[in-house]
């Protein structure tokens, strides 16, 4: 009988579906059930709770609910990628000045890739959260999309993909985070008492995303890693240090690495 695992993320990636279709998971002994969030902190909360056993979601999530929500929480993967987030605001919104005092739809105020967004808004002279500008939370890519539609809310971040559809429709993309970094890692976590306990479940699952991935034999992105936290402390959100070993570990994923 397959293990079953219950993973979540914002989407259904690419390399969920190729490990899927080709067998990768069956191979591992797996039965992995997938689900989407409609935002960070319903995932994180289940996550916290047991509703899933591995999320993959922005690092940033992660190190804001360890140190500010108590959570005991674990990167056990990280692999380069791009963030692929631009800043797109409605047809009436024409530069930065103009969104003064507006609210902007947002996943989470204090994580994920708001956490760059204040460094786009401070940049700009937007430095000052409940005067400057305001967060609205309503959840993933596509309620942030409702609120810009319904004129709610004048701005937000949305994939690279969706602001040219959105482009198409007269919307204006402002700027885009993708410029802040030159590292940046694609991660997957899990409760750190969780995976003591399921060592080698989680290493057959990650070998068996990676083999999904098709990217061969990758390293552990620790520079992206620090590249976000780098961003949290910027902006005053890290409470620590920058040091990414405080909530990863590459012990999971080299094992996966090393059977590929």
């Amino acid at each position: 009988m397959a293990d079953k695992l219950r993973i979540n993320s914002f989407g259904r990636s690419a390399a969920h579906e190729a490990a899927l279709k080709e067998g990768f998971y069956a191979a591992e002994g797996l039965d992995v059930e997938h689900m989407a969030t409609p935002s960070s902190k319903q995932q994180m909360q289940e996550l916290v709770d047991g509703v899933w056993q591995v999320v993959h979601t922005n690092a940033d999530n992660v190190f804001w609910w360890c140190e500010d929500n108590g959570a005991d929480l674990l990167i056990v993967s990280s692999t380069p990628g791009q963030p692929g987030q631009d800043f797109v605001v409605r047809p009436e919104i024409h530069g930065y000045e103009e969104l003064r005092g507006k609210p902007i739809a947002v996943d989470a105020a204090e994580s994920g890739y708001v956490t760059p967004l204040r460094v786009l808004l401070a940049e700009q002279g937007l430095a000052t959260e409940g005067k400057d500008f305001t967060f609205t939370e309503v959840g993933n890519t596509q309620f942030r999309i409702d609120a810009m539609d319904a004129g709610t809310c004048f701005g937000a971040m949305v994939g690279s993909g969706q602001s040219g559809e959105l482009a198409a429709r007269g919307y204006r993309l402002l700027d885009s985070i993708n410029r802040l970094y030159t590292r940046y890692a694609s991660i997957a976590a899990v409760r750190r008492d969780w995976a003591v306990q399921n060592a080698e479940l989680l290493v057959r699952y990650l070998r068996a995303h990676l083999q999904g991935a098709g990217g061969g034999q990758p390293a552990f992105e620790w520079d992206g890693l620090r590249q976000m936290m780098e961003t949290r402390r910027q902006v005053g959100l890290l409470r620590g240090p920058v040091d990414p070993h405080r909530f990863a570990t590459s012990d999971y994923f080299d094992r996966a690495v090393a059977g590929l």
